[in-house]
């Protein structure tokens, strides 16, 4: 039972975001400089079709069985169609959680009936006579992210293992190639989850993974072996903040720390501050510390500093002016923002969140299930 409420702590909802910006056009022969908006390009068929399986799968209204045959039915079309459109990656992790996503713990056989349902479907049309290299792969990285999703709602070895033979089976499938690295990323998450520390089988299936023929997948694995290795030994990280005081994170042992990486280039990560602080202050009493780490240049010291004082940042910020490329942040597997790491009183790393997995705007559970559980003790049964 543990497992299953460690598992349901650690588990995030895969979403993603993006912003359009639009530019003033270019003053032409006649020197016109009116600054008008550039008309946006008409959207393609595929653009159309991503947003119909979109309004389907986000309009209010009831979870119920019509209502999943719909979404079922508007994101296996679009995939069949576009199978090489920019957004098929996002409609093949959003048809395949879509259940997970919209059922509670109450209703496992609705779940169970969107999945087996959503298998028909594909199954159909993967074995449908024409059907292009390109759709078949598509189809067949939704089959895997299904049997991904099915494990993440009731973790058992004897799923984990379905996983792992239906990845290992699509690994050779033409055109795979665009959806293993996130699938394969994905299982490794899972089996860090089911296996509590020191994580030898999963740190023996990266190792082995660092081998795979493709190279994605052989690159990601390597990252994720640079987290294994920051979860072997309490965290070190010693620095003079931007205020001037003294941080070591080894003096804050017997306390929670949340170390949150952002930039004033990324909006995202800025506005994400606000459920941070919400977090930090309902869960100061019970030993959380926050810390910060900014990953902008030199050369944005002056807006950094704004941003502090816009935002009321009362809590450390690290900043050195190398961007990504600090003493640190390479060996937590920290390429970009936004990112949060957790570490326990003793200065494990226990959660690591980055990129898909934070919101624009990060909803307070996000850090609040892996903070409370380490926070609060559990009660006996």
């Amino acid at each position: 039972m543990s497992t299953r409420l460690l598992f349901a702590s650690c588990l995030c909802i895969l979403v993603c975001g993006s912003t359009a910006l639009a530019q003033a056009p270019k003053g032409g022969k006649g020197g016109d400089k009116s600054g008008e908006k550039k008309a946006a390009a008409p959207k393609t068929p595929a653009d159309l079709a991503y947003d119909e399986f979109n309004k389907v799968r986000t309009a209010p209204g009831p979870k119920d069985q019509a209502r999943f045959q719909n979404v079922i039915t508007a994101g296996v079309s679009y995939l069949v169609k576009y199978p090489t459109h920019s957004r098929v990656g996002d409609a093949v992790r959003d048809l395949a959680f879509y259940g997970n996503n919209n059922t509670d713990a109450k209703q496992p056989a609705l779940r169970t009936s969107y999945l087996s349902n959503l298998r028909l479907a594909v199954t159909n049309e993967r074995f449908k006579e024409g059907a292009s290299d390109p759709t078949v792969a598509a189809l067949q990285a939704v089959e895997a992210a299904a049997a991904d999703a099915e494990l993440r709602a009731s973790p058992t070895p004897a799923l984990l293992a379905t996983l792992r033979e239906k990845l290992d089976e699509i690994a050779t499938v033409p055109g795979i190639g665009r959806f293993l690295t996130e699938r394969e990323r994905s299982y490794a998450h899972l089996l860090t989850v089911l296996n509590q520390p020191p994580f030898a089988k999963v740190e023996e299936h990266l190792k082995k993974m660092t081998k795979h023929a493709d190279k994605g997948v052989a690159a990601m694995a390597q990252t994720e072996l640079n987290i294994i290795e920051a979860r072997k030994a309490p965290y070190e990280l010693k620095f003079t903040a931007l205020d001037g005081k003294e941080v070591d994170l080894a003096q804050l042992r017997g306390k929670v720390v949340a170390l949150y990486f952002w930039s004033t280039t990324n909006a995202g990560s800025v506005k994400n501050f606000e459920g941070l602080q919400n977090v930090a202050s309902a869960y100061k009493r019970k030993g959380l510390e926050m810390v910060t780490v900014c990953f902008d240049k030199e050369e944005d010291r002056p807006k950094v500093l704004a941003t502090i004082k816009e935002k009321g940042i009362k809590w450390p910020v690290y900043f050195d002016g190398k961007g990504a490329k600090n003493d640190f942040a390479p060996k937590l597997n920290i390429t970009g923002v936004p990112a949060l790491l957790i570490f326990d009183q003793k200065g494990m790393l226990q959660a690591s969140m980055q990129g898909t997995n934070l919101t624009i705007n990060l909803p307070a559970n996000q850090i609040e299930n892996p903070v409370k559980r380490l926070t609060e003790p559990a009660k006996k049964k």
